[in-house]
């Protein structure tokens, strides 16, 4: 090889590694401020409110709750109902709260998985009104909102339905839609890009089906209503903002993590458990496609306050102990968060503050406030 080749191929190296972002250093989250000390089955997340108390839903009790860390009271909001109608506004009533979120000034709003609505609170406790708007964009609800109450949600029609009989799924990437607050129709804002499609084996029945533990794209908001995608295929986080204009952030690095084969016979053991709670018989012959390496993230979650995003690194297997990426506006790295084992994240609040919903024994969990040191809140 001569000098001038060999030189240009470490040029060439050199480029590229300076094109993704070196990885930040770890802070480690090992004492928590506070914790209340209710348990809890299966909590959505946590939203701070003006005054420092927190709502949340508790989806397997089917409740929606205020709860306070000072005094650890935890209070019902509203009344829980069995059935409600579609053209019905059931003031004051929820079927299945699921998720909650924030909107400008003292308003919640509260998607209902089970009714197919989003409701509207204070913080006191109070029912405002029914959000409209209800269907637009298929039957999936929006789980981002920005202050206005603009929604946004994932437009997966093309992934549920509209193909013809026989024919089979060959799109890559779906509509990320905003649709403005009680209008009748969305726009697109936003693409994702879908992992492979494989064939799955599911007793005498082949399906289309995503490839398990590949990449995808996921999205976000912030309260002005700008819009952030995590991008699978580069780790690089595209912001874009609210008149529209697009910033195209820096490929992030990451350490790629082998799909093991013990991973993929645990997830189809555990697959198998949950069909057979539905019905489906003992021994039942199940294959899916799993890629070899997973993505570069595994879920992500968007800090309205300190208008970053959070994104979980994937783990080998069966490593529980949990590590998000803090990537800024700018589409860099601001720090990386060590959580303690089995935690997840359940919201965020001001002075970095952090919730985290944190797994018991026996399946029970708890909700406990913790605090980011001052400088790297600041970042």
């Amino acid at each position: 090889m001569s000098g001038r080749r060999l030189d240009l191929l470490l040029l060439g190296a050199v480029l590229t590694a300076a094109c993704r972002e070196a990885r930040s250093s770890l802070l480690v989250l090992d004492h928590r401020d506070t914790v209340l000390s209710r348990h809890f089955q299966q909590v959505s997340n946590v939203v701070e409110l003006t005054d420092g108390r927190v709502a949340l839903a508790e989806i397997k009790d089917k409740t929606f709750l205020i709860a306070d860390f000072g005094t650890d009271a935890v209070t019902l909001i509203g009344e829980h109902a069995d059935t409600i109608r579609p053209n019905d506004p059931a003031p004051g009533k929820h079927k299945l709260p699921g998720f909650v979120v924030h909107l400008a000034g003292d308003t919640l709003a509260l998607v209902d998985f089970a009714a197919e609505r989003t409701t509207l609170w204070n913080e006191r406790g109070e029912y405002l009104a029914v959000l409209g708007g209800r269907g637009v964009g298929g039957s999936n609800q929006a789980a981002a909102f920005d202050n206005l109450g603009n929604a946004y949600k994932e437009d997966v029609r093309t992934v549920l339905g509209g193909l013809e009989p026989g024919q089979e799924l060959s799109f890559d990437s779906l509509s990320v839609l905003r649709q403005s607050r009680g209008d009748t129709v969305a726009d697109t804002v936003a693409k994702l890009k879908l992992p492979p499609w494989g064939r799955g084996q599911f007793g005498e029945q082949t399906k289309i089906v995503s490839t398990i533990f590949a990449g995808r794209d996921l999205f976000g908001v912030l309260p002005d209503g700008a819009l952030w995608v995590a991008r699978a295929s580069n780790n690089a986080v595209d912001w874009r903002a609210p008149d529209g204009t697009w910033r195209r952030g820096p490929g992030r690095s990451y350490q790629p993590v082998t799909v093991t084969q013990a991973e993929r016979d645990y997830f189809l053991e555990r697959l198998r458990q949950q069909m057979a709670l539905m019905g489906a018989p003992a021994g039942i012959e199940l294959s899916y496609p799993f890629a070899d390496q997973k993505g570069p993230f595994v879920a992500g979650v968007t800090n309205q306050v300190g208008g970053e995003v959070w994104l979980q690194r994937p783990r080998p297997f069966p490593d529980s102990v949990p590590i998000w990426d803090v990537v800024g506006r700018d589409g860099r790295d601001r720090r990386a968060v060590q959580l303690p084992k089995g935690a997840t994240i359940g919201g965020f609040g001001a002075a970095g503050r952090l919730y985290l919903i944190l797994r018991e024994e026996g399946g029970w969990q708890q909700v406990a406030r913790y605090a980011l040191p001052e400088d790297a809140a600041r970042r």
